[in-house]
């Protein structure tokens, strides 16, 4: 008697993990062009901020590039990030994982602000008087 075998059922792949693998299936020139675009959106969404905390509480004239510093380190951080996460080396298929997810959610969150920030007028060059 040969034993018979068992049919599993394949285990549902859940809409993360779908998500996930379609963004990895992206040509890898897309998924470069979106780490840049997220790591500058993040740069320039936080720049806002991190000037204002710097304003109020560590002002002095002999650190001024401190924020400039803090905001390209926090870019070039989500950069290197979306790298490991969204595009690899060369030949590589980047793995399916909810970070993959996470990143691009909160790279388009970043986009967005940016948007609404250079619309309500909030921006590096201020044209008043």
């Amino acid at each position: 008697m040969t034993p018979k075998r068992v049919r599993q059922k394949a285990a549902p792949v859940s809409r993360v993990m779908q998500v996930s693998s379609r963004l990895g299936q992206l040509p890898r020139l897309v998924r470069i062009l979106l780490v840049g675009l997220f790591a500058l959106a993040v740069t320039l969404a936080l720049s806002p901020l991190v000037d204002l905390i710097y304003d109020h509480y560590f002002f002095s004239t002999q650190t001024v590039i401190v924020p400039a510093l803090v905001t390209a380190t926090i870019g070039l951080i989500t950069y290197m990030l979306g790298w490991w996460l969204m595009v690899g080396t060369v030949g590589e298929q980047p793995e399916a994982r909810a970070a993959m997810v996470w990143y691009f959610g909160i790279g388009v969150l970043a986009v967005v602000i940016v948007v609404y920030l250079i619309l309500t007028g909030v921006s590096l060059l201020n044209f008043e008087g």
